[in-house]
């Protein structure tokens, strides 16, 4: 075992004592383990001899090279020179450990400080400098035994001993027929020991390196040697390296392998990710890369032998290597590499024909093809780890291999039968397959700057950049002649030049037919889109300008490579002629054109390009406007997706929040400018670039977001105006690699145009090759001049520009240029009205476009002259995409940085400035909204929300900026109006819609004044409001009339059923959705700042993670619907204890529960005054498109939540999907338990699952009690309980028989109040049996909800009476009968119902300060061990029986009803926080109590009998234990001590009037120690979980229960 552990890093190796096998520190180490440490420091460890090459000059360089085993490495490393002056000297023949230094080269280091070399073969002929370093001090292991005490091995001498002792010890004679030494026999010898010792050997900071060689043992393809094109190409070479296998590899010898780097067994990593640590290198060196070339020593002839002489002659090769580094030695441009030009191989001496040379460097296209099979299929046992740039060089390689020899550079049969077609018809002089590579770029420019048309800059000052000059008729989009060819006029639109295409093709045909006589057709296949995303699309454009060519290279992929990524795949054709053709000997024009012009988009079906007569811009780069917009869109339509006339950037915020937003503005609005911005903001702030111009934007199938690419690879900018000071980085990715249009040309060479500098320079050319003054009157660039340049030259381009997948699009921002009106930004309420916005964006006229220069026109999603389509239908795929997209939407926003004061000035410095617009943008969107004011066209920042730090601007300049004129924009909608209608019928009424409502908001001058002064309120609202974006905001009033009206709508909607008036008067049945109807715990969740504050009992996520979801469902949930806004107070008016809350709700349902069970309406919003308040925000989550029928229960069953932020400054619910019970109705579950829980919690008091009763003894005294009762355990009844007669003058008033908060007052003493107004009970069993009091309740103005409806116009349930009716409608709307087997009431069904209305309504119910408790009772639904009534032995005995409550599950909690569970004082699903807290609060406040503390009671109505049956009748009958319960608080009843607490004695409970068989109390009050002895095993599982949080008090507890329980001992 030779063992690596990387992690550690640690090396274990056992059972072999031989070489790097034990020798631990070589390959162990020094390679594979040293490897994966240097990928994560930033060095690499090779597998690399070091050498150094001195010229006769005396200057110096070192190279690294590495090469598998017999490959003649470490005769290179130690090689003595055959050429005159040159001189080579050995730093190390096997490992290299290399790093960037300081000054950005590679330098390297030699680990070791030996040598441990392969003894066969080397010899005083091959390797001199080793024999000599041999010749003392060596060990020698494997080698053969001399009779005379020396070594030997085969190939050290020409003739071998004639006997010796073997490697094994044997003797050994050279016709024994064994080898004397052992094939991989080694050799250890002291580096110093190296005659040829570079005295750099040691250096600590090792030695620069220039050059990198790889090799291999080939016989045949490769040559001699070869220069890779580039850091990635010599990267490939090296992750290909192929050679003979060794014995010294496991392996059959003699069999050719890939070794890549000569590392495959050494590479302490995924080789994969080995290969992409080299290609980081590289770029982390770049421009100071060293060299790369692949050496070949044993190329053979036919007849074996070898061409080339090797050893000590491998000198000339290193020469020549040597000055290729110097820039010296000639090379030649092969598909592989650069291999040495004629006579540029130093062969003086050497007896070696040209012949065999040539062959020597001979690359035979058609023997590499039939290799790179190999190669792939190497490269695929990677799969997706290899590095992509590793497949695109061997792509490459391929191709160019192709080409070499002579193929055509495709196999797509219908590609090249429609190029036979266009030459045929355009007959050009030669055909030009463009294959993209850096050398034909150059060939075009020379063609260009040959031709007249390209001017060469001036290279100091412009790098690789020149100017051309058009006609001066050819300077812009011709929209006059841009034809879409659709089968109908009615496709095409409005805003289109429409021809029928037929007819159209005619017209073209004859232009094109010879159009290209005389001239090149250059064939371009191109990519609009990173070659490996799967949104790409391909096209083919032919054309006969080398212009369009070298615009085509800058702006997308072209050439081979495309072509292999296209395959069989679709692409558009794109046919181009400059429509000048050439006659025998005619001299071209500089900038060939034709005043007759065409640029014609066929479509739909087989869509394609034809344009003729201009070679500028979008008219001939056809891949630009033509494809990317107009043909792209027609697509986008068809498949889904948009492409759209839009920059991507990524904002980086100050504090280092990105997001990547889109945006559109037409021309001279800045896009450009925009795409580039530098920040003024400071900190991490900054803009980079994904596209300047063209977005193509995809919904991600994954996340369901919109995500964009830029299809484009360069930018073709406006030049005017473009400076340092508008875009400085347009202008950094101008300095070099760039062609210039119809600028001017400066004396010195470069480039000018108005805008580009303060001061105009004295005199230049003009962009029509006339002298040039700035007193001359002339532009000296043309209004539209350009530039194009590659995106990658770009400063500010985003790492991810060409990420395949593309970026996701957080905000879409519109704009346009306009000096009045449009303020500086705003948000649109929704996607819907975001578009509607698109729709009426106004800017100034272009040059870039025919028409009048200034005039303002409509230019919708600054799209007019690019969509391919109808513009009625374009709209309408925006508003589709919009619902695919949903909550993922991302926002809109619309910009104008031309705003001007009365003077004409602009308000707005613009430019760089504009980020602090992004930030805002970036704000609302990352900090839930904040910082906006609702206005009638959107929401703009409010003032303190646009950061104007360290600008010049007065308050009063914002509020111009910010301004929004109701006039004005009333009188723009007019125009707006008059603009849409001539759109056609196409219009999406949506639009019509929105245009109606920003009118009616625009003359209703937006909201009317709000019923409070409350500012948070206010401030709450508004930011829901713009979240939300209702069609409606209603302010709830709280009167009767409004509970009426909301009932009216519910009944129009069809959600409510009016009852029958005369059995049921004002009531009414609601019924949900199958899907809603109870509460959801799975979606419920508590979301405190830390986790292990909501504790194991809730459901826990990260409070911004939740925010930024519910963000993304709530924004838009209210479309089509009214937002209601509720004022309400939990607890009665006058109260201290009572407390404040504001609910929004689209649910006019959820109103009318409020009305119900609240104190609402502008009572409270007067009362609350700027008091705090708990914010619940609700929703039904099913937004309604324009005309669009609602649902009678309209709900979100896939995307429930119901959350709430505790820790917020201000508590919080948010709640949304439902519409059911405390889903919805916020007040109940969500703030009167799990949020005042927490609040009591932090102030002191309880908020607790309880009812509230007074018990009142025929004397008149009465006792309040509070009791906390899981579901299905009579709560409610209990509540409302008529006791038995046979107790006599006692009576049951109900407080509350739901929710009780406590507070201690001022007496010491715990009081309580019902927080609530109503009742909201369960339907189902509920009769005048069990509950005659609720009955009569539900006599009137009652909602039922879920209930079964009578043929008569009643409700009716299972339970309320001993005998159904024979036929009913279900609650699902279904016919009903007893046998049909389905329940006729849900089993949660529900009433609604005022607690004003109960006849046994305790007068004293709505008390201010409540009512003090005198008991606490507990209990559960059990049939054994737990006996009917029991007393606490203490306060914290009380609060542990309460902790370990156990019930049977309900219909209103998600589980199988039936199964039983603990529920800690009828509260495990409503507790806030952490439960073992909740525990301690619990004991805390027992301890202030003291003395004054309620005794605590456990009751359990439901024990059974062996046969089943209850033991104890219940309901009224209850009344008898209440008495126990207070006569104990009186003292003055009998108990008895056991060890679960105090138990009634057997005739302290009265009896009297029961018909209880003999024993029935005893089994009643029987402890059985058995069974508590298991209950206890539960009871310390369950209470285990909350670990340290569970008080000391609990735990002392419930160790004395099980101590008690095991003694027999009560006390």
């Amino acid at each position: 075992y030779i063992s690596h552990f990387p992690e550690i890093p640690m090396v274990i190796s056992f059972g072999s004592g031989y070489g790097g096998n034990a020798l631990t520190s070589k390959k162990c180490f020094a390679l594979r383990i040293a490897s994966s440490m240097g990928r994560e420091h930033d060095w690499m460890a090779e597998h690399c001899l070091i050498l150094g090459i001195t010229n006769p000059d005396g200057a110096k360089r070192y190279i690294v090279a590495a090469m598998p085993s017999q490959c003649g490495k470490t005769n290179l490393a130690q090689i003595i020179s055959t050429v005159p002056g040159y001189s080579f000297s050995c730093l190390g023949d096997d490992i290299a450990w290399m790093y960037i230094a300081p000054d950005g080269r590679l330098h390297a280091i030699n680990p070791e400080t030996g040598f441990f070399g392969v003894a066969p073969g080397t010899n005083d002929f091959n390797n001199p400098a080793a024999m000599e370093a041999l010749k003392h001090d060596a060990i020698f292991t494997n080698v053969a035994l001399t009779n005379d005490g020396d070594v030997w091995w085969e190939g050290l001498t020409e003739e071998p001993p004639q006997s010796l002792s073997d490697w094994t010890g044997q003797p050994w004679t050279p016709t024994c027929g064994r080898v004397a030494a052992h094939p991989n026999a080694r050799y250890t010898v002291p580096v110093v020991n190296l005659p040829v010792l570079d005295k750099n050997w040691d250096a600590p900071e090792g030695v620069p390196v220039s050059a990198i060689l790889f090799g291999g043992r080939r016989s045949s393809t490769i040559p001699l040697v070869s220069e890779a094109f580039s850091w990635e190409h010599g990267v490939f070479n090296g992750s290909m390296c192929c050679s003979e296998m060794t014995a010294a590899s496991e392996g059959v010898v003699g069999r050719l392998r890939i070794d890549s780097f000569a590392m495959k067994p050494f590479v302490g990593y995924n080789m994969a990710d080995y290969f992409k640590h080299w290609l980081d290198m590289g770029a982390k060196l770049g421009k100071h890369a060293p060299g790369i070339f692949y050496v070949n020593w044993f190329r053979r002839d036919p007849e074996g032998k070898f061409l080339w002489p090797g050893f000590s002659e491998n000198s000339r090769v290193l020469k020549w290597i040597f000055e290729r580094l110097e820039g010296t030695a000639k090379g030649v441009h092969t598909p592989i590499g650069i291999v040495p030009a004629p006579n540029a191989l130093d062969l003086h001496g050497l007896a070696i024909t040209k012949e065999t040379v040539a062959e020597l460097l001979e690359v035979n296209a058609r023997k590499w093809l039939n290799e790179l099979p190999q190669i792939r299929e190497y490269q695929r046992t990677f799969e997706d780890h290899l590095p992509e740039e590793l497949r695109h060089e061997l792509t490459e390689l391929e191709l160019r291999l192709h080409f070499a020899t002579h193929d055509a550079p495709t196999t797509n049969a219908e590609l090249l039968k429609w190029v036979q077609e266009c030459v045929a018809m355009c007959k050009p002089q030669h055909v030009y397959w463009c294959d993209g590579s850096q050398e034909e770029y150059s060939l075009m420019c020379d063609v260009l700057v040959e031709a007249g048309t390209f001017i060469k800059l001036n290279e100091k000052k412009r790098p690789n950049s020149y100017l051309a000059r058009s006609d001066p008729s050819d300077v812009a989009r011709v929209e006059s002649r841009t034809f879409i060819c659709t089968p109908t006029p009615e496709e095409a639109g409005p805003l289109n030049n429409w021809h029928e295409p037929v007819a159209m093709r005619k017209v073209l045909a004859s232009l094109y037919d010879g159009c290209m006589s005389g001239r090149t057709c250059y064939i371009v296949p191109f990519a609009m889109g990173p070659l490996d995303s799967p949104y790409t699309r391909f096209g083919i454009e032919i054309t006969d300008s080398p212009y369009v060519v070298l615009n085509m290279h800058v702006m997308a992929r072209v050439g081979y490579r495309v072509l292999r990524a296209m395959g069989s795949s679709f692409y558009l054709k794109c046919l181009h002629s400059v429509g000048k053709p050439l006659r025998r000997g005619e001299k071209d024009v500089a900038w060939p054109c034709n005043e007759t012009k065409y640029i014609c988009h066929f479509g739909p079906q087989e869509p394609m390009v034809m344009s003729f007569g201009s070679q500028y811009g979008g008219n001939a780069i056809l891949g630009k406007k033509c494809y990317a917009l107009r043909i792209a869109s027609m697509l986008a339509r068809r498949e889904g997706w948009l492409a759209e006339h839009m920059l991507v950037l990524k904002w980086t915020s100050p504090v280092g929040r990105k997001m990547y937003i889109a945006a559109a503005f037409p021309s001279s609005c800045g896009k450009t400018n925009l795409a580039m911005l530098i920040s003024t903001l400071g900190g991490q702030s900054a803009v980079t670039v994904i596209g300047d111009d063209i977005a193509w934007m995809h919904i991600n199938e994954t996340d369901g977001k919109l995500y964009a690419i830029n299809p484009e690879a360069g930018f073709f900018g406006v030049a005017p105006g473009t400076s340092n000071y508008t875009n400085r980085s347009a202008m950094e990715t101008l300095k070099r690699d760039c062609i210039f249009t119809n600028v001017g040309l400066t004396s010195s060479g470069d480039v000018w145009w108005e805008g580009m500098t303060e001061e105009p320079p004295a005199h230049l050319m003009d962009w029509t090759g006339q002298p040039w003054t700035p007193d001359c009157g002339r532009k000296a660039a043309h209004p539209n001049s350009r530039y194009t340049c590659a995106a990658k030259n770009c400063p500010a381009i985003d790492p991810d520009w060409e990420n395949p997948e593309g970026v996701p699009i957080s905000a879409i921002v519109f704009g346009g240029r306009r000096s009045t009106t449009v303020p500086l930004c705003f948000e649109a309420f929704d996607w819907n009205h975001g578009v509607f916005c698109a729709s009426m964006c106004a800017s100034e006229q272009t040059a870039a476009s025919e028409g009048t220069v200034g005039k303002l026109r409509f230019d919708p999603f600054a799209m007019k002259p690019f969509c391919g389509y109808n513009f009625g239908d374009y709209v309408a795929h925006w508003l589709k995409m919009g619902e695919r997209l949903g909550q993922h939407a991302p926002k809109i926003y619309y910009v104008n940085w031309f705003r001007k004061s009365e003077d004409g000035t602009f308000l707005w410095p613009g430019y760089g400035e504009n980020c602090r617009v992004l930030q805002w943008i970036s704000d609302r969107i990352e900090k839930g909204k904040k910082g906006g004011r609702y206005t009638p066209i959107g929401i703009v920042p409010t003032a303190d929300a646009l950061d104007t730090a360290g600008l010049r601007m007065t308050p009063e300049t914002l509020s111009q900026l910010l301004y929004v004129n109701p006039n004005q924009w009333i009188e723009e909608l007019a125009q707006v109006r008059n603009f849409h209608s001539s759109l056609g019928s196409h219009w999406p009424a949506e639009m019509h819609h929105e245009l109606t409502m920003m009118e009616q908001r625009l003359y209703f001058s937006a909201m009317k004044a709000v019923p409070t002064t409350n500012v948070k309120v206010i401030e709450w609202v508004q930011d829901m409001l713009e979240m939300c974006t209702p069609d409606h905001v209603h302010w709830c009033d709280g009167s009767e009339e409004e509970y009426q009206l909301m009932c009216d709508l519910l009944v129009e909607s069809g959600t409510l059923v009016r009852l029958n008036p005369k059995k049921r008067p004002n009531s009414f049945l609601a019924r949900a959705d199958p899907g809603d109807v109870a509460r959801v715990e799975s979606c419920t969740y508590i979301c405190s700042t830390r986790q292990e504050d909501a504790g194991p009992l809730n459901n826990w996520r990260d409070p911004e993670e939740m925010k930024k979801e519910l963000v993304g469902l709530f924004s838009g949930s209210m479309r089509g619907r009214t937002m209601y806004i509720i004022g309400f107070q939990m607890g009665p008016f006058d109260s201290p204890y009572s407390r404040f809350g504001v609910q929004i709700t689209d649910s006019p349902y959820v109103v009318a529960n409020m009305h119900i069970m609240t104190r609402m309406g502008f009572r409270v919003l007067k009362s609350m005054s700027e008091a705090d308040f708990v914010p619940c925000l609700h929703s039904v989550g099913r937004p309604l498109k324009p005309g669009e029928k609602d649902s009678r229960w309209p709900c979100n069953n896939e995307k429930k939540r119901i959350v709430h932020f505790p820790d917020w400054e201000m508590p919080t619910v948010w709640s949304y999907g439902s519409g059911f019970g405390g889903n919805s109705i916020l007040a109940k579950k969500c703030f009167a338990l799990r949020i005042a829980s927490v609040l009591a919690r932090k102030e002191g008091w309880m908020a607790e699952h309880m009812l509230i009763l007074g018990f009142t003894s025929p004397s008149g005294k009465e006792h309040f009690v509070a009791a906390a009762l899981p579901s299905a355990c009579g709560k409610t009844n209990l509540s409302m309980m008529v006791p038995t007669p046979k107790l006599a003058g006692y009576k049951v008033r109900v407080v509350g028989d739901d929710i009780a908060w406590i507070h201690i007052g001022d007496d010491g003493r715990l009081w309580a109040i019902n927080p609530e107004a109503g009742f909201f009970g369960v339907a189902p069993g509920t009769s005048d049996v069990t509950n005659h009091s609720a009955m009569e309740t539900l006599k009137r103005d009652c909602l039922f909800t879920n209930v079964a409806l009578t043929p008569d116009g009643d409700v009716w349930w299972e339970g309320m009476s001993l005998e159904p009716p024979p036929m009913l409608e279900d609650w699902t709307y279904q016919k009903w009968t007893p046998t049909c087997g389905r329940k006729a009431a849900h089993p949660n069904a529900r009433y609604t119902c005022r607690a004003s209305l109960c006849p046994v309504l305790n007068p004293k119910w709505d008390a201010p300060e409540g009512v003090p408790l005198s008991a606490i009772v507990f209990g559960g639904r059990r049939a054994t061990t737990i006996p009917l009534c029991t007393e606490a032995r203490s306060w914290n005995h009380g609060v542990f029986m309460g902790s370990v409550c156990s019930s049977e599950q309900t219909a209103a909690s998600e589980g199988t009803v039936g199964a039983l569970r603990i529920d800690s004082m009828a509260m495990r699903p409503f507790i806030g926080y952490d439960a073992g807290s909740y525990f301690q609060h619990w004991v805390d406040i027992g301890a202030k109590l003291g003395d004054k503390a309620p005794k605590i009671f456990y009751v359990n109505w439901f024990r059974k009998s062996a046969d089943g049956t209850f033991l104890w009748p219940g309901f009224q009958e209850n009344g008898r234990v209440l008495k126990w319960i207070c006569d104990r608080v009186d003292g003055i009843a009998d108990a008895v001590e056991t060890e679960i607490g105090f138990l009634p004695t057997a005739d302290a409970i009265d009896t009297g009037g029961l018909r209880l068989e003999a024993g029935t109390m005893d089994q009643l009050l029987e402890v059985d120690r058995e069974a508590w002895a298991k209950d206890v095993a539960v009871f310390e599982d369950y209470l285990g979980q909350f670990g340290a949080k569970l008080p000391q008090e609990l735990a002392q507890e419930l160790q004395s229960l099980k101590v008690r329980l095991a003694s027999n001992n009560c006390t």
